[in-house]
């Protein structure tokens, strides 16, 4: 009996003198850490986290952090353990850093509604023209119709040409099959003049409900910034609106069929250069 005591000892003993030099011989990356802990069901952010913002000291490497349960820790026991996460969060952070920034820049995308006009739409072509900024028509069907040569050259300029309907109607007032034929007419009208077909709308009035979405099948596209230059008609207070709105990823709603939006462009965009915003379109903002 004692023998068999003795042995277990010993045999004991060797299994602990073994686990300690297993222990020993992890890398010092994670076998030194309280705070390296690892399970099936870690939390992913936090353990990236900790994983690009803390660097272990002399090797240049990082260490991760993990969490399971609700945030009870566990540390990690093998090599194969870690080497495994290690590889998922470092392709994790190589994804992230692909990624192309903007920098510090505050983007905004200019709109107009309501036309191609004659004479005020060739004005605010010119003005983008000169300033370099690229913009988002919501044209009318039957503007459309009568000056397709207006619209063929904005697209040509590198503007966006989208959806407002045949005739301004209120869509929410409408049956389904009306609520079509509004945008359906306005749609073949866009396709006839520059040869594509539009993939946003803007409903008249900003009028929308479930319906509306369900039926029509484009990207909705509203504003954030309004004008008002279709109600004031006044160029100073369409700056004026505009400067007390203005914001990262704003859209701003004008209107190319009066002459006193036109005046006021120029205005706008040097006003929006020099706060340090960058022009997109409104499907670069989606």
């Amino acid at each position: 009996m004692g023998k068999k005591v003795g042995l277990l000892g010993i045999m004991f003993s060797l299994i602990v003198f073994l686990g300690f030099r297993f222990w020993k011989d992890v890398p010092s990356t994670f076998a030194d850490s309280e705070k390296i802990t690892m399970s099936l069901t870690y939390s992913e952010q936090v353990a990236y986290n900790q994983f690009i913002n803390t660097a272990s000291s002399g090797n240049g490497l990082v260490k991760p952090f993990y969490l399971y349960n609700g945030g009870l820790s566990r540390t990690i026991q093998n090599c194969d353990e870690y080497i495994e996460v290690e590889k998922i969060l470092t392709q994790k952070q190589e994804d992230e850093q692909s990624q192309p920034t903007r920098g510090d820049k505050k983007r905004i995308a200019l709109t107009f509604d309501d036309g191609p006009h004659q004479y005020v739409t060739k004005q605010v072509l010119t003005t983008l023209q000169k300033h370099e900024v690229k913009a988002t028509f919501f044209v009318l069907g039957q503007n459309v119709v009568k000056h397709p040569e207006i619209v063929k050259k904005a697209d040509a300029f590198g503007h966006e040409i989208a959806n407002h309907s045949w005739s301004h109607k209120n869509l929410t007032k409408l049956n389904v099959k009306q609520m079509q034929a509004e945008i359906n007419r306005a749609n073949e009208a866009i396709c006839d003049a520059i040869g594509k077909y539009p993939t946003m709308y803007r409903p008249p009035f900003g009028a929308i409900d479930e319906t509306v979405r369900e039926v029509i099948e484009l990207t909705p596209v509203l504003w954030n910034i309004d004008t008002l230059d279709w109600h004031h008609k006044t160029p100073s207070k369409t700056l004026a609106n505009l400067k007390e709105q203005a914001k990262d990823d704003g859209i701003i709603l004008m209107h190319d069929i009066h002459q006193q939006s036109a005046d006021a462009l120029e205005d706008v965009i040097l006003y929006l250069k020099e706060e340090g915003y960058e022009f997109v379109t409104t499907s670069q903002l989606l």
